[in-house]
């Protein structure tokens, strides 16, 4: 896209250069004529060469201002993930991004479902009119995160065909300017069909918004996880995709590091060997489990409720050295033993970092609410 307007800019630029020569030379000859300078055309050539003129030089580019490139971001692009709030420990993410207007880029609001006819449901609440005006207003991307209940959306071509239509139908209702698709545990049966789903839709939205989509990452995942998604031929139809590299420890299995760092690089790796670096997008939490010792059944906190409850047990946060994931022991008041592993600010400044260094798309926090004051000191100071 980029070299696209590259070309744009040269082509006007060289026209503009083809118009004051013409002018220039019409100038040259009104000379010759009965009336001079005065006479209608030799007036006419000598503003349009001055209009002319003037252009080229309102810059020191030699650039019309209007066709000069956007400044690059100061910083990498953040996208936030919004959620209405569904409970006094996972509250609403809007307080975050009201006071923090300037950090987020794009926020992608969690407020559909596809169910298996192809319609929209909506099970985080309602989309706010209140939200969407104020992100648009403050210079930031609207879209919105539209996950899967169940496979139907993809695997019946007419149920494909209806809920194409009603995601469009919302994008235009409601201008939204983004729809992220995060269909998630498709069997991998589905891996075309999923991919027919992504290319409908592209073609189906208006080319003004974006489509984008979370993948579930390949190294260390098993295949009946990851297999859906043919991730190359994805990227020609998405503007990035977001690897959710968390949870690599979680409820259901033993306690252990949500994003374990070496794990986070070998991915990032791997994608990018086979896609732009623009296309991809690392995801980052800020939330973490909390294991009763010796069970797989651990409670999901977020990150501001994480680092009250290290401090009302006053325990001792450490940094495991392999993983680089922080984690905690307490004693609960009935004497049972509790592990915490969960990520923070420095593992958000961490794949910022990696953001920056490998020239990649982004980083997506998932989600603006659950973050404490330290995440956002670094956001901040990214931007």
């Amino acid at each position: 896209m980029k070299q696209d307007l590259r070309n744009r800019i040269r082509e006007r630029r060289d026209q503009i250069r083809a118009d004051l020569d013409l002018a220039v030379r019409r100038m040259a000859a009104a000379f010759g004529r009965p009336r001079g300078w005065r006479g209608p055309a030799a007036l006419a050539s000598l503003a349009a060469a001055a209009i002319v003129a003037a252009v080229l030089v309102s810059d020191s580019a030699g650039l019309p201002r209007r066709l000069q490139p956007a400044p690059a971001p100061a910083g990498p692009n953040i996208i936030g993930y919004f959620e209405n709030g569904w409970s006094k420990i996972f509250t609403d993410s809007f307080p975050s991004l009201v006071n923090h207007p300037k950090v987020v880029d794009t926020v992608l609001a969690y407020w559909y479902s596809v169910d298996g006819s192809g319609g929209l449901r909506e099970p985080a609440g309602p989309p706010r009119p209140e939200v969407i005006q104020y992100v648009k207003s403050h210079g930031m991307l609207m879209g919105v995160l539209i996950n899967n209940l169940g496979s139907n959306m993809v695997s019946i071509p007419s149920v494909r065909s209806r809920a194409i239509r009603n995601i469009v139908a919302i994008a235009r209702t409601n201008g939204y300017q983004e729809i992220h698709i995060d269909f998630e545990l498709l069997p991998r049966s589905l891996r075309t069909d999923l991919t027919t789903f992504i290319a409908d839709l592209r073609k189906a939205l208006p080319p003004s918004v974006k489509l984008s989509m979370s993948v579930f990452p390949k190294v260390g995942v098993p295949a009946s996880i990851y297999g859906v998604y043919d991730y190359q031929a994805l990227a020609k139809y998405v503007d990035y995709e977001v690897v959710m590299l968390y949870d690599n420890h979680s409820s259901g299995g033993p306690a252990g590091p949500v994003s374990p760092w070496p794990w986070v690089q070998q991915n990032v790796a791997y994608f990018r060997s086979i896609l732009p670096g623009n296309k991809i997008v690392i995801a980052a939490g800020v939330y973490g489990y909390d294991w009763p010792v010796g069970s797989t059944n651990a409670a999901e906190y977020p990150l501001d409720y994480i680092t009250k409850l290290a401090a009302r047990e006053k325990a001792t946060i450490r940094t495991d050295p392999v993983s680089q994931n922080p984690y905690f022991r307490y004693t609960d008041s009935s004497g049972s033993r509790h592990i915490v592993w969960y990520q923070n600010s420095a593992t958000v400044r961490q794949r910022i970092d990696l953001v920056v260094k490998d020239h990649l798309g982004g980083i997506a926090i998932w989600t603006l609410g659950q973050a404490d004051r330290r995440v956002w000191q670094v956001l901040e100071k990214a931007k």
